[in-house]
């Protein structure tokens, strides 16, 4: 019975209306929406939020426009509309009245500067308010909607009374960060039920449990491992279900992955969202957690180049994508970029992310990673985030910045650092002359497997070729597509593990945090003081008999200073005092780091957003925590064609879905997975080496200004990526 009502409400869109059906979206009922969308835990403040959030969908241009939604039909926009009407009908504190406001407006877009957007929308659009009487008949039909109201002159009276407020908020009473993750709560709360809902056609689902015994009898299974297993047993004895707020400070090679998962998952929260600096180090989580958990639980790997599986049907595509996008696997492995900018952005994208947070146990894996422009302000964010959303956020590091709050409270035991012998740190004077350096590379690579890790790409594709034909020699850099750099990682793992063949790796940063290799010597070009150290990481990580050296030699790219800016001169003065007069064994390291994280602390930090966070200046906000993140913002991005026919069969792929009769969503689900196959074989180069290609480069038609490298074009090659200086055929014979 209810297809054949479906079926004669699509012809007849008009009658729909009077008929009292009214459509949320294709083929669902306006009430069910509405109805499944709220929770019990939901206040009544926030219920009416949900319940108003859509009510300007009552129009009739709207429902026509539902009905077909392929045709090009005026008027039938919602927000505003939905908002103005939300306005007239809530009775609340005045706080709770522009939130409300602010996040019905804005629930299909980005959140704008407060008062920006009030001044945009509380000046009465005409336009819009012509619609109302009509939306309001068609409500009354509705029983949630049974004692609704609307009078344009009341509405005046309102928004004046709104707009004293504000302008006492604005200069007398500022707003916090209290505020801020208020509206965010509400905001986040009402979009992520809202696409729940039209997704799943259903109301939220209560999480599955995690069972922790698997990974217990994982673990259990483990090599025994004396120095990792008493690190656990310490860790976990420090479990305390009462307490929010985490630092897991402890030497690489000590297995903080499993211990910290392990940690997270005795306070049985909802799901657990494992946040790490790279991508390259994702995978590596990943697979560790997936080969636990990926038969019983939800796993999802989540950055901007992760694919779904082509061949599932569209309903089940976008049911993942929604749940990947929004971190609502039982564990979600993403990066720190993703986590940031769901705390502070102001995107939709960005804050339905920001709702799953509630009741969840954050693990921020190489927590020196986070911007020190921004560390107070997120350190302070998460305070928030841990009281007022019931979020446990454990911050593991080998080298912790300073936190200056009594509110962390460390689990590991840091006697650990005093105790480890497996590396020194040399200071190697080579006075600016690049020969001296390749002569002890080339002495310690004849029997020792070596690293090397430089500041930049060319410097370290340059090395790579001097040393290729005299040793078995990887590269690995950010100028590969993430395939041939997780061949390389593969690679250097099996030869590591083997230990017959010696081998030399040269490389970027890429190498530095969380990769789980072992080498026996390295070089470290000078950098701030804690990538030094996650370089001496991978040296002797496994606890080999022989112990193992780090040599620091001074800048040879000559931009050190410009990439690394403030922390390098900070990093200077230290190493200057303290290395480059003595060598530095392991168990001096967290002396090391602390010296320097105290003086960025002094010097650097401040709290960089707190002007704006009491204006509420979401987009502004947004833009500086971008400011501070865009590494790329002088690059491009370049797709590597893997095959000859890669790119024409993608573009064959989208015409023919330009063909087909698809509406709306579907077509975008699909599209999304076109795009996501290009992501997944880009990288993004600097405009200046964009410009020097010289092989006829390919038009995407579907992404304007997008280009792709041609399949065996002599500027790309798996072993070194995209080449910055072989653009002839051998510049260093």
């Amino acid at each position: 019975m209810q297809k054949i009502v479906e079926i004669y409400m699509r012809s007849t869109a008009i009658q729909s209306v009077l008929s009292e059906v009214f459509w949320s979206h294709p083929d669902k009922l306006y009430i069910d929406h509405i109805r499944r969308m709220l929770d019990v835990s939901d206040s009544e403040f926030v219920k009416k939020v949900k319940i108003f959030h859509d009510i300007a969908k009552l129009k009739i241009a709207f429902q026509k426009y539902i009905r077909n939604t392929n045709a090009s039909i005026a008027d039938k926009n919602h927000s505003l509309l939905s908002a103005y009407i939300f306005l007239e009908n809530y009775i609340g504190d005045d706080l709770d009245i522009v939130f409300g406001f602010l996040a019905i407006v804005s629930h299909h877009g980005e959140v704008h500067n407060l008062y920006d957007a009030i001044r945009d929308n509380f000046c009465l659009n005409v336009k819009e308010l012509d619609f109302a009487n009509e939306v309001i008949q068609n409500a009354k039909m509705i029983d949630i909607y049974e004692n609704i109201v609307f009078s344009k002159n009341e509405l005046e009276d309102k928004t004046k009374k709104i707009e004293l407020f504000l302008m006492h908020r604005k200069f007398r009473q500022k707003f916090d960060y209290q505020d801020f993750i208020n509206f965010k709560s509400l905001y986040s709360n009402l979009i992520y039920s809202d696409k729940y809902e039209a997704i799943f056609s259903d109301s939220k689902i209560t999480p599955r449990n995690i069972d922790l015994s698997l990974l217990e009898s994982h673990i259990k299974n483990l090599k025994p491992h004396q120095k990792r297993d008493e690190f656990r047993k310490i860790v976990l004895n420090n479990f305390d279900k009462d307490h929010k707020l985490f630092t897991l400070t402890a030497p690489t090679g000590y297995g903080k992955t499993l211990t910290a998962l392990n940690f997270a998952l005795k306070f049985k929260k909802d799901r657990v969202i494992f946040t790490l600096p790279f991508t390259t180090i994702i995978d590596q989580a990943y697979d560790i957690i997936n080969e636990i958990y990926g038969s019983t639980n939800t796993i999802f790997k989540i950055h901007h180049k992760t694919t779904i599986n082509e061949d599932i049907d569209s309903d089940r595509y976008s049911k993942i994508k929604f749940i990947m996008d929004s971190f609502s696997g039982d564990i979600n492995v993403t990066t720190l970029y993703q986590l940031i900018f769901t705390i502070f952005g102001n995107s939709n994208k960005d804050n339905v992310k920001f709702n799953q947070l509630k009741n969840s146990v954050i693990i921020i894996d190489e927590a020196q990673a986070i911007p020190y422009q921004i560390r107070m302000d997120f350190l302070k964010l998460c305070e928030i985030i841990s009281e007022q959303l019931n979020t446990v956020f454990i911050f593991m590091s080998a080298t912790m910045p300073i936190i200056n709050s009594n509110k962390f409270r460390e689990i590991s035991n840091l006697d650990y650092f005093s105790n480890q012998k497996r590396y020194d740190i040399c200071w190697l004077q080579i006075d600016k002359n690049q020969e001296i350096l390749e002569q002890k590379i080339s002495e310690a690579a004849k029997e020792n497997h070596t690293l090397v890790v430089v500041n930049t790409v060319e410097k370290a594709q340059e090395l790579y070729y001097k040393f290729k034909d005299d040793f078995e020699c990887y590269s690995l850099t950010s100028y590969m597509v993430d395939e041939h750099k997780q061949m390389v990682i593969s690679k250097i793992q099996n030869k590591l593990s083997k230990n017959d063949t010696k081998i030399l790796l040269i490389s970027t940063q890429s190498i530095e945090a969380g990769v789980d290799v072992s080498f026996e010597i390295g070089f470290r070009e000078i950098a701030p003081i804690s990538s030094i150290i996650q370089t001496a990481g991978r040296i002797n990580r496994h606890f080999g008999g022989k112990k193992g050296k780090l040599y620091v030699f001074d800048d040879i790219c000559k931009y050190s200073d410009v990439i690394y800016g403030n922390l390098q001169k900070i990093s200077n003065s230290i190493i200057s005092d303290i290395l480059k007069p003595n060598d530095l064994c392991e168990s001096e390291i967290l002396g090391f780091a602390n010296l320097y994280f105290k003086k960025i602390n002094t010097n650097l930090e401040s709290y960089y957003v707190e002007d704006e966070i009491k204006n509420l200046e979401f987009a502004s906000i947004n833009s500086k925590i971008s400011e501070i993140l865009e590494v790329e913002k002088c690059k491009r991005m370049l797709v590597i064609e893997p095959t000859s026919d890669f790119i024409d069969r993608l573009e064959a792929e989208y015409r023919d879905l330009q063909n087909q009769n698809l509406d709306k969503f579907n077509k975008l689900n699909k599209i999304d997975k076109i795009i996501k196959k290009l992501m997944a074989c880009s990288i993004n180069i600097s405009n200046n080496d964009f410009g020097k290609i010289q092989t006829g480069l390919k038009d995407i038609e579907f992404i304007k200004g997008v280009k792709a490298l041609p399949c065996f074009a002599s500027e790309y090659d798996k072993n070194v990526g995209f080449k910055k200086c072989n653009f002839i055929k051998n510049p260093f014979s």
